[in-house]
């Protein structure tokens, strides 16, 4: 009881800074809630089940071999993002049956599974590129943004 008495100061003093301590964890909590948590929530759980491997990426890549400048896959989440530069001789309608042709080369899995976004681009710079077309993991075919008209 001596002891109590005398260091009495201190022991209020060390009560107050564990209950603030424990305050502001309180908070953090409130205020940031899924710091620990994956960016992507549960949605991206079957990507495991679901992985692109580099044969699939190059099947995509070679169904606009010779036709496209430049061509990069690049994945965030459940979405394929693939942007191509095409050159100056392939027109609109040409890259969209293409970009539909490259969808031939995934399994079946993958299309299930992923949502996949053609951004297509032409080195001439017409007025009917760029072209963005997107396919919903649900879907079968490819939506494409609205076609502009030229004149």
């Amino acid at each position: 009881m001596k002891f109590i008495k005398k260091h009495i100061n201190a022991i209020v003093g060390l009560g107050v800074i564990l209950l603030v301590i424990i305050g502001l964890l309180i908070l953090k909590d409130i205020f940031y809630p899924t710091e620990n948590k994956a960016i992507y929530g549960t949605r991206t759980e079957g990507v495991k089940k679901n992985p692109i491997k580099d044969e699939h990426k190059n099947a995509i890549i070679a169904a606009f071999n010779g036709k496209a400048n430049s061509t990069t896959i690049r994945i965030a989440g459940r979405i394929i993002y693939i942007d191509i530069k095409l050159n100056g001789e392939i027109t609109r309608d040409e890259a969209k049956n293409i970009s539909g042709a490259s969808l031939g080369q995934l399994p079946d899995n993958i299309k299930n599974y992923y949502d996949i976004q053609f951004i297509i681009e032409n080195d001439t710079n017409t007025a009917e590129f760029p072209i963005i077309g997107y396919k919903h993991h649900t879907k079968p075919e490819i939506s494409w943004t609205k076609d502009r008209t030229v004149g």
